[in-house]
């Protein structure tokens, strides 16, 4: 029995007995009587817990000191700076004056109490920032080195699309960055806005893994750094498209080509006149249903009908894509389907001229990175190339309401896209306003042909189910890399054969997100029943201002945001006892209070 339980004991002994010395005396009739009896009573605990809290004083707890943590890249300069205990994480060098630990939740529990930490230096890893949100945190960040800071690359990327890659530069003012190609060729390049954001654009070529190179230089055209975007480009699943035109033409024959070289599977219906037409594509619900995007021109759709347009529209609620290519007037009552309260389509009277936008890039290398090398039957040729892009006409449709996307970012006349799209149930709609766009392969530019339809269609074209989540591209090894919508029995394979099996956090609920731990930097292969999907890790030293750069940010949340309450927080507290006097002097107080109760004479019992 500890002493606190034994005086406890003794004392409620003491209160026990009190009572029954009162009693015994009210019966013989000595005692107290009325109020003053009942007072006494109530007085004999309150005596004995007062005298408890003067023996054991209530502890209280002790607000732990300042606390400073150094982190990587801290210097002796921080050190100075530090408020409190200096404790060392293993990220931070040798510095004098600073002790080290093993972790930042080593450091709280040998110094409980502490609320508030300072951390000085690039920021915290991951495996700190658990026990970091359980404090507030002061982080004031050294400034990045130059390089690549930031890099955003796609979650896929498709053989014969385009891929934007963007990001952001620290250190560097008025410079710009180089994009190049697998094979070295510079194939685009952009200026810094002054926050050091860019954005480039390049083909994806081949199918398999790619690594593009970045190369930041300054104004004066030096290099500053360079980087790699590695993306493993797959092969798109053939798109099965139903192409319905009023009459042969050339935009016709054009498109009809470049779907059947891009590998889609194409069913044609085109008019010749005369009751006579061009193939027999179906368009029944069976056939829509199996199609994954509808092409038609403006006649074509105006002679459907009521009956045809609405089985038209019902599919394209179930997934279906249509394109209308409004390449000539269309009735009201035609453009009904496809209008929504914020999807107004008016105008479509005449064309006027629309150029494309300028390369930003037009010199030797670039143009043959996007064209090709060419073959011997038709030779690369650099002054075609070079020449400037024809015109194109454009139908005269306008867009009314804010629930239409452009589908690129047009220069023609007040920046008029080349089309706009909207949702409509599973499937989407889209109006095209291109009259003449074969003249782009005509000059030898079928790069700017396929730039203006190749988005167009993968935006509109069915969706297909995809068994294996997109991964994101900023794995590290030795970092954790968490990948939602994860199925079950999939594995992935490193590179020296090792399988992984990611495992599932059962707190992302429906998300279904599972962490893995990558330990070999390189290509590892996300696999599941025959399907396979490849994703980089990158080293744990590759790209080190991007590394710097994600500690800083990551940090820098954790100190913005509240800290949550500590599961052990309030036993770890360290605590002593407070001061006696208070409690010793109110148990005099009741304790002379007591005395006046029963030995005063107003109110005691006469004795003579």
């Amino acid at each position: 029995m500890t002493p606190e339980l034994l005086v406890a004991a003794l004392l409620a002994l003491g209160v026990l007995l009190a009572w029954l010395r009162l009693w015994g005396a009210q019966r013989t009739g000595t005692g107290a009587r009325g109020g003053r009896l009942l007072a006494l009573l109530l007085l004999q605990p309150l005596l004995a817990a007062s005298l408890y809290l003067v023996l054991f004083p209530p502890a209280r707890m002790v607000e732990a000191g300042a606390l400073t943590v150094l982190t990587e890249g801290a210097t002796a300069a921080d050190v100075a700076r530090a408020q409190g205990l200096v404790l060392a994480l293993p990220e931070a060098g040798a510095v004098a004056g600073a002790t080290r630990v093993p972790d930042l939740a080593s450091a709280l529990r040998a110094h409980p109490g502490v609320t508030r930490v300072q951390v000085l230096g690039a920021g915290l890893v991951a495996r700190d920032r658990d026990a970091a949100a359980t404090v507030a945190l002061d982080f004031d960040p050294p400034p990045l080195p130059p390089g690549i800071a930031a890099l955003s690359l796609p979650e896929r990327s498709v053989r014969g699309a385009g891929v934007l890659i963007a990001g952001q530069v620290a250190g560097v003012e008025k410079g710009s960055v180089e994009l190049r190609d697998p094979a070295g060729r510079r194939v685009d390049a952009a200026a810094l806005d002054a926050e050091g954001r860019f954005a480039l654009q390049a083909v994806a070529m081949a199918a398999g893994p790619a690594v593009f190179g970045l190369r930041v230089l300054d104004d004066e055209g030096a290099t500053v750094a360079e980087g790699a975007a590695p993306l493993w480009i797959e092969d798109a699943p053939a798109p099965r498209v139903l192409l319905l035109a009023g009459a042969p033409g050339p935009e016709t024959r054009a498109l009809r080509r470049w779907l059947a070289d891009a590998g889609a599977a194409v069913q044609a219906r085109i008019a010749m006149g005369g009751g006579l037409q061009l193939g027999a594509a179906a368009l029944d619900a069976a056939a829509l249903g199996e199609a994954d995007l509808l092409i038609v021109d403006a006649r074509t759709w105006t002679g459907l009908g009521e009956g045809g347009r609405a089985r038209v529209l019902a599919a394209v609620r179930e997934g279906l894509g249509l394109l209308l290519r409004a390449d000539g007037p269309v009735p009201a009552a035609a453009l009904r389907g496809l209008a929504a309260p914020d999807f107004q389509i008016a105008g479509g009277g005449g064309a006027t001229t629309w150029t494309l936008p300028s390369a930003r890039l037009a010199d030797e290398p670039a143009l043959r990175a996007r064209i090709g090398g060419g073959t011997r039957d038709a030779p690369f040729d650099l002054e075609q190339a070079q020449a400037a892009v024809p015109a194109i006409n454009r139908r005269n449709w306008r867009l009314r309401g804010d629930g239409g996307i452009a589908f690129d970012e047009g220069a023609g006349e007040g920046d008029v896209p080349a089309g706009w799209w909207r949702p409509e149930g599973r499937g989407r709609i889209g109006l095209w306003t291109l009259l003449d766009s074969y003249v782009l392969p005509l000059h030898g530019r079928m790069d700017l042909f396929d730039g203006l339809w190749s988005p167009a269609l993968a935006t509109l074209a069915r969706a297909r189910a995809d068994a294996l989540p997109p991964v994101p591209a900023d794995g590290r090894a030795g970092e954790r890399l968490v990948v939602c919508d994860w199925p079950e029995g999939a594995v992935v394979e490193a590179p020296d054969g090792a399988v992984l099996t990611p495992l599932a956090d059962p707190r992302s609920g429906t998300a279904r997100c599972a962490g893995l731990w990558p330990q070999v930097p390189g290509w590892h292969r996300l696999r599941l029943d025959g399907a396979e999907r490849g994703f980089h890790v990158a080293g744990a030293e590759t790209g080190p201002v991007a590394r710097l750069a994600a500690l800083r940010e990551r940090t820098q949340a954790l100190a913005m945001s509240p800290p949550r309450p500590a599961a052990a927080a309030v036993s770890m507290l360290p605590s002593r006892r407070g001061p006696a006097w208070p409690w010793f002097l109110g148990w005099l107080a009741l304790a002379g209070l007591a005395w006046w109760l029963e030995r005063a004479w107003r109110g005691a019992h006469d004795r003579s």
